[in-house]
């Protein structure tokens, strides 16, 4: 599915930008550098505002403002391979201000003894933030993140889970 609508933030983490599709969001960029990036990905493909990316921006806003604790978008995960989209389906499980390991989501995509495989599927989710793999964590740590560890301590302690 080609994207076709974005919505851009400028909040505390810095801007970020929500894509769409006609099926939903496909993609949260942070920053104007991941941005050409992925502008370059789209071999002249036009982006207008609106669209599904205007209404999830809002809401990724009102989650910034500390206003909202659960999304209610639509999402096209059609990047994804299937092993990558049962793990982003089990991130959308997490509740807002709690964690859980790498391990454990293996465990529950039936996968006991692939954690790593599950950090790499973790590490390429396209729609951080809505899909919340800032609440996966190392068993000895934070672990890594994709848009930079300190978004995600910022995410972390706008949840209420660190300080």
């Amino acid at each position: 599915m080609s994207p076709s609508n974005f919505f851009r933030i400028n909040s505390s983490l810095g801007t970020i930008f929500v894509i769409s599709t006609s099926e939903g969001i496909s993609s949260v960029i942070f920053g104007r550098g991941r941005l050409k990036h992925f502008k370059n990905d789209l071999n002249g493909a036009k982006l207008t505002e609106g669209g599904y990316a205007e209404k999830s921006g809002r809401e990724i806003q009102l989650y910034l403002e500390g206003k909202l604790k659960e999304f209610q978008t639509k999402l096209d995960l059609s990047s994804g391979t299937p092993f990558q989209v049962s793990v982003w389906r089990e991130l959308l499980k997490i509740p807002y201000g709690k964690v859980t390991t790498y391990g454990e989501i293996a465990k529950k995509v039936n996968n006991p003894h692939s954690a790593r495989a599950v950090g790499n599927a973790v590490g390429a989710n396209p729609i951080p933030i809505i899909v919340p793999c800032h609440r996966v964590v190392a068993t000895n740590g934070l672990g890594g993140y994709s848009c930079g560890i300190e978004i995600k301590r910022k995410l972390l302690r706008n949840e209420g889970v660190i300080q």
